[in-house]
């Protein structure tokens, strides 16, 4: 059967973080997008 998704598709980059607090976590991620 043929896919119509590649076998390897390319990673996309991605960063990310985590800020903790006593009251508050707060997380962002960030791409090329």
């Amino acid at each position: 059967m043929t896919s119509i998704t590649p076998e390897n598709p390319p990673m996309p980059e991605v960063a990310g973080g985590v800020d903790t607090h006593q009251d508050t976590h707060t997380a962002a991620m960030i791409d090329s997008v």
